[in-house]
């Protein structure tokens, strides 16, 4: 239209020169300040409109979030079309696109709604946005787009399900969690009495029973043990098959958050290591989070498995190697890979050897498992494989 408009008063230019004709020269004159005010119109508009989302920034995956998009005129000039242009992830929403067309009076603001559904563990932006305003003849049309800067995301969190009874071991005792092991004892959680036995220490003597009932009794106390797992992830692209690589990765992911999860539930101390790459920090071979406790730190837990990539990157073995070195003696440590790479169990028997207790998890379907699951059972190394997302039933 713009161009249009300038051909047109070239036009009316030449015929007024040639022909030195009055009302030539005022239709040029019209022409021109109709040119000059719609760009005026256009641009002001531009710089004036404004807008804001408003939305819950982390979803579960299979759950709908619903975006809430304010348009905002901050100007005294109305705008009379704003034409607005949001693109959205095709993960979240089909079609990959919102668009609408509005007015907008002076100081005007309206609310626009759509929905996105997490059909994806992942990190996604939203948008950008593009809109395009002008003057109400539709002569000048301008176009922005969201800065890069201001850009808003979504996270979607892995799947998790239920580990009732996930039986990881442990060394370290006067913990929170039952055991059906009687090695190790928590002395501020007490379940009974007893008779008094030859050898048994006199701070556990109940005083205040032994004189009610006229014979020595002693302090029964709950068996207890303290988890510190640290879960280390390989999410390195070359230890995984060219068929089957998303799925195990998930797989691996979705293992991850589960475990994590139900560390966290039973009130034990959970981190992560992983060598994928976190979109948001842009490191890329080593991400870590120190073990924690409580629900906000499995969100952090939890954020991170909702981002990490799989890439070519550290081989998993000196992941092991370099991120164990700082873990107390006792603590344990949970690989989840989805094949045996290189260096994998001497990397497992050396941190076996430092104290540490191991857990193995493959999540790779073809792998021989038969022999690396006897491999690992000679060495004492607990060893399961995840195909499918029930064979996590194991520990369920």
């Amino acid at each position: 239209m713009t161009k249009d408009l300038l051909l047109l008063i070239l036009a009316v230019f030449g015929i007024a020169v040639l022909l030195r004709v009055e009302f030539f020269f005022y239709v040029l004159y019209l022409l021109f300040g109709v040119y000059v005010l719609a760009q005026i119109w256009s641009r002001r508009a531009l710089r004036q409109f404004s807008f804001a989302r408003r939305y819950a920034n982390r979803v579960f995956r299979g759950e709908t979030v619903e975006v809430e998009l304010e348009v905002v005129n901050r100007g005294l000039l109305p705008l009379p079309w704003v034409r607005i242009n949001e693109r959205l992830p095709i993960e979240l929403a089909s079609p990959a696109y919102y668009r609408r067309v509005e007015t907008l009076g002076p100081h005007g603001r309206l609310s626009l709604r759509y929905g996105l559904e997490g059909r994806r563990r992942g990190y996604y932006r939203l948008g950008p946005l593009y809109w395009s305003t002008g003057d109400v003849l539709g002569i000048g049309e301008l176009e922005a787009r969201e800065d890069a800067a201001q850009a808003d995301y979504l996270i979607v969190y892995p799947d998790i399900l239920p580990l009732r009874e996930l039986g990881l071991p442990s060394h370290t005792p006067f913990g929170s969690m039952a055991s059906k092991s009687r090695v190790f004892e928590d002395p501020t959680r007490v379940i009974g009495v007893r008779e008094y036995c030859a050898g048994d220490s006199l701070r556990r003597i109940d005083w205040k029973t032994s004189a009610y009932v006229g014979r020595l009794q002693v302090k029964q106390y709950q068996p207890a043990i303290s988890l510190e797992a640290t879960i280390y992830l390989n999410l390195n692209r070359d230890d995984y098959g060219q068929r089957d690589w998303r799925q195990a990765t998930e797989l691996g992911i979705v293992a991850a958050a589960s475990v994590a999860n139900h560390l966290v539930e039973q009130r034990q101390s959970a981190g992560l290591v992983t060598n994928g790459r976190d979109p948001l920090t842009g490191s890329e071979g080593d991400t870590s989070l120190p073990s924690g406790r409580g629900r906000n730190h499995l969100m952090s837990l939890l954020d991170v498995l909702a981002r990490v990539q799989s890439v070519e990157t550290t081989p998993f073995a000196g992941l092991l190697h370099r991120e164990s070195a700082a873990l107390p003696w006792g603590a344990t440590t949970i690989a989840i890979t989805p094949t045996e790479t290189e260096g994998l169990f001497p990397s497992l028997i050396e941190m076996q050897r430092r104290g540490f207790n191991v857990v193995l998890i493959l999540t790779a379907p073809t792998v021989p498992f038969r022999s690396i699951r006897e491999r690992a059972r000679q060495l004492r190394i607990q060893a399961y494989r995840i195909t499918r997302r029930r064979d996590l039933d194991v520990w369920q």
